[in-house]
């Protein structure tokens, strides 16, 4: 027998039930649940300053390229197909990876396409790295005081403490870091003019291990304080106004997995990667949560 609703709610249409997931509950006085089906992609996130948007879920987007006689697996910017931005789809906007493997993972009964980073070597970075960069392109550091970086990231066991999530232009720009390999706290950066920790374990917020989070990052230039913020799976935890965070190198690198593509490695699960050049509000940020976490099972 199959439960197809509960006090008359189907429940494909319910992620939990009591605070446990349906792929987890599994059933119910005996009876089989039916989890709820991811929907299809769509535009129901948020698209205004959308810099960049790499998906692995969009396999339409995977291909390859050759650097110095090499074949890389590269992942095509998505986000000329939501805005009309100068800098939509040229420029610095290819994803090109040294290692990661296109793979899938299941996670709460949900199977979701991902890259998979080992913790070793891998790693992936924007190619290519214009030198100089365009005149007025915000993917370049020193034009990136107000933006938001969205990640959404699952460990494969523990994390790795000090293996980066993602290194923008290392400490003349931004990184974002676990301080331990438990989750606690996953949120430590580096910025221009020095170290900004970004509270003790747990004051950052939590990122259990093995299954999908959401993570971003924002800031704004504010003058001699900027604001930085933080956020996991759509909730603040934590907020920096003590100090001006100006970035001060000029390429439109960003690696994600490493610091700068030699040292600090993660090791995880990436699914979807956004940017925008704007600070994106925590409304919005919860958009985002909501229109992608069927697809990793939340």
């Amino acid at each position: 027998m199959s439960i197809s609703s509960i006090n008359g709610v189907p429940t494909s249409s319910l992620s939990f039930w009591i605070g446990v997931s349906f792929p987890t509950l599994g059933g119910w006085n005996g009876d089989i649940v039916t989890p709820p089906t991811p929907p299809p992609v769509t535009a129901s996130f948020i698209t205004k300053n959308l810099m960049d948007y790499w998906n692995p879920l969009d396999a339409a987007s995977s291909t390859t390229i050759s650097i110095g006689g090499t074949i890389r697996s590269q992942s095509l910017n998505l986000s000329a197909n939501y805005t009309s931005s100068l800098f939509a789809s040229n420029g610095s906007s290819s994803l090109v990876y040294a290692g990661p493997v296109y793979t899938s993972v299941v996670t709460n009964g949900v199977t979701t396409p991902c890259y998979y980073y080992d913790g070793s070597n891998d790693y992936s970075q924007i190619y290519p790295i214009t030198n100089p960069p365009e005149t007025g392109n915000p993917r370049v550091t020193t034009n990136c005081k107000i933006f938001t970086v969205e990640m959404w990231v699952r460990s494969n066991g523990d994390w790795i403490n000090g293996g980066n999530f993602y290194s923008w232009s290392g400490n003349s720009g931004n990184r974002i870091r676990p301080n331990n390999n438990t989750g606690n706290s996953p949120f430590m950066g580096y910025y221009a003019n020095g170290m900004v920790s970004f509270g003790a374990a747990g004051s950052a917020g939590t990122a259990a291990r093995n299954v999908w989070h959401q993570f971003v990052v924002t800031m704004t230039d504010l003058g001699a304080n900027d604001r930085l913020r933080g956020y996991i799976n759509g909730v603040q935890v934590f907020q920096d106004l003590t100090g001006n965070y100006a970035p001060n190198y000029n390429f439109a690198q960003i690696m994600f997995g490493s610091f700068f593509g030699s040292s600090e490695f993660q090791r995880m699960y990436v699914g979807e990667i956004r940017r925008y050049n704007r600070e994106l509000t925590a409304a919005e940020i919860l958009t985002n949560w909501s229109s992608s976490a069927a697809y990793y099972g939340r």
